[in-house]
């Protein structure tokens, strides 16, 4: 009976974990991506996205920054989403100068990003087709 609950991929948002210690920049990224078409949950270090990711069902797609404070970094949370979930694309940002070599090899994105960029490499990573692609397609014509 629990699977009759679920919702069908083709029909919900997808939902993108944003990770990053800095409240302002996550919450312009987040509503941004909320204005989007996206489910967005939040969270401000390694190990709440950590927790976060065990406890829903499904994340299709985590954006996260590298330096973050916390025993953790962006760059070690990427390894150990590809490890324990490796289905979920992981898109890392960064303004720092120099930035982990692991970092090189993952999708990656300097700040200071433009959130159109972002919303557009996150839609490049994950199937959206039943996602509008922004929010002025919902605007009468």
């Amino acid at each position: 009976m629990e699977e009759a609950l679920q919702i069908p991929k083709s029909k919900r948002k997808p939902l993108v974990l944003v990770v990053e210690d800095e409240i302002l920049i996550r919450s312009a990224t987040s509503e941004y991506l909320r204005d989007a078409g996206f489910s967005v949950v939040e969270a401000s270090n390694a190990l709440d996205a950590i927790a976060v990711i065990s406890s829903l069902e499904t994340v299709d797609l985590v954006f996260t920054d590298v330096e973050m404070s916390g025993e953790m970094n962006g760059s070690m949370l990427a390894s150990w989403i590809n490890e324990h979930h490796p289905s979920v694309p992981v898109i890392i940002t960064s303004g720092a100068i120099e930035f982990p070599v692991e970092s090189q090899a993952a999708n990656f994105v300097r700040k200071p990003y433009i959130l159109s960029v972002v919303e557009q490499k996150i839609r490049d990573l994950i199937d959206l087709s039943h996602v509008p692609t922004s929010k002025q397609d919902d605007l009468p014509g």
